[in-house]
């Protein structure tokens, strides 16, 4: 049975939260951390991979800067994010055995979770390759991801209720890709902190057993 422990993150800061990104991911490469899922929540920024493809879309940087908005790039490659107190990270830091996985299939296993937790809370949601969670027709949530030999690591957004408006102004999304929403417009009012204990649920239904990370409360 696979142990994951659970991070908990209260800092909002974007940088700051992407630089543990950075070490938690050559922690878990290392050995010296277990495997672990992490949440957090960061203030207002957009969050860019690491270079302009109109593939996956990109932002208005004009408008950007004209708002204040902050950008900051993650080592994951894709588009560009929209993060704010309505949307909640989560990442998966798992271990390789020396062989890797295609993005596909890494896209496809880290949201599994994501998709059981959402069914937890009533949200009938779907795996949309190659890196899309929907409901109904809505994006939901977005994935980036990474990956060595040994380890590898699969983030992605969740909008809870998250502000659409300022979303659609600033990120120009690719082509294909279905209108934003926020899962509250199909659970009502709800918390990140509920969120979160609807993935631990879906964790345990899958037989992951879970491990709080000290100081970790759900």
């Amino acid at each position: 049975m696979k142990t994951l422990q659970i991070h908990i993150d209260k800092g909002r800061d974007p940088a700051k939260n992407l630089k543990r990104e950075e070490g938690l991911f050559r922690r878990v490469e290392s050995g010296e951390l277990p495997e672990l899922v992490r949440f957090w929540i960061d203030s207002k920024c957009l969050v860019r991979g690491k270079a302009k493809n109109q593939k996956y879309g990109w932002y208005n940087e004009a408008l950007a800067k004209k708002m204040g908005v902050e950008v900051i790039e993650r080592a994951t490659g894709g588009g560009v994010v929209y993060h704010d107190a309505g949307n909640l990270n989560w990442s998966f830091f798992l271990r390789n055995s020396g062989r890797l996985l295609s993005p596909t299939q890494m896209f496809e296993d880290a949201s599994r979770h994501a998709v059981g937790a959402l069914a937890e809370l009533g949200v009938p949601a779907q795996f949309a390759p190659p890196n899309r969670i929907d409901v109904q027709g809505f994006k939901v949530s977005g994935m980036a991801a990474r990956s060595t030999p040994k380890a590898r690591l699969v983030h992605g957004t969740l909008l809870i209720d998250s502000d659409l408006e300022s979303l659609n102004r600033l990120c120009i999304p690719p082509a294909g890709c279905p209108p934003v929403a926020n899962i509250s417009q199909w659970t009502g009012p709800i918390e990140p902190a509920s969120v979160v204990r609807a993935f631990v649920r879906a964790l345990r239904a899958s037989g992951v057993r879970v491990k709080l990370a000290t100081g970790a409360v759900i």
